[in-house]
């Protein structure tokens, strides 16, 4: 087993990154507050048409004169109920046929998937430093000897004849202070065993002192890229 990190994690290299991801920050706020505003705009206009066409609707319906005789005035009457109740249903379709052009989104710049992508390219030297490379995993460290990997998202790849877990670099991170280093395993030195939490059973990789408690998905992949048999 050996432990290495990357050396200059402390130095702050990626202020241009930084601020293009401030910059799309800020961009997303803004169109959050833009769509709000947007959106209230829109359901005002949705209510004046509907108030508007039902009013209209009702004060027609108001102009049909009643009848003499407590027989038609009531056959009337239920029809000019049977009617409102129509004409209201009638505006409501009329409203959101006139205005659903307007709830579309406007088209706009991806920010999520850019914000993304800067995000993983922030970390491209450490993913070269400690040898990133297919086939990998991404799981929960729920608990480890080693306090730094405790609930972080970590990477498990292998290189060579090495297992190698580090933190999760293919999401990326900004800042340096969240570079936990890698751990380097070799095959005879690491033993797999299940652990039951709650409802849920979890992996236990022990390599000597170090722990590392995974997702338990992060077995079958040991077992098929690393070890190549089957482990209790």
């Amino acid at each position: 087993m050996r432990y290495f990190r990357y050396e200059n994690t402390n130095e702050n290299l990626n202020n241009d990154l930084k601020e293009q991801y401030k910059t799309l920050n800020n961009c997303e706020k803004r169109i959050f507050r833009k769509e709000k505003m947007r959106q209230k705009i829109i359901t005002a206009v949705s209510i004046f048409i509907y108030i508007v066409a039902a009013a209209a609707g009702l004060c027609l319906l108001n102009l049909i004169p009643q009848p003499n005789g407590l027989f038609w005035r009531l056959l009337v009457g239920a029809g000019k109920l049977i009617a409102a109740l129509f004409i209201l249903v009638i505006c409501g379709v009329l409203t959101v046929e006139l205005t659903k052009g307007l709830w579309k989104k406007a088209e706009s710049v991806n920010v999520p998937a850019k914000k993304k992508e800067i995000l993983s390219k922030a970390c491209g030297h450490l993913r070269d430093c400690y040898g990133l490379q297919e086939p990998y995993i991404i799981t929960k460290c729920f608990d480890a000897a080693d306090k730094k990997f405790q609930k972080h998202d970590v990477c498990l790849f292998i290189v060579g004849d090495e297992l190698r877990i580090t933190a999760d670099l293919i999401h990326g991170f900004l800042h340096g202070e969240r570079d936990l280093g890698c751990y380097a395993f070799v095959k005879h030195e690491i033993t797999l065993s299940k652990q039951p939490c709650g409802q849920q059973l979890m992996l236990e990789m022990k390599a000597g002192e170090n722990t590392f408690l995974l997702g338990y998905r992060a077995k079958g992949f040991i077992e098929k890229n690393f070890i190549g048999k089957e482990t209790d």
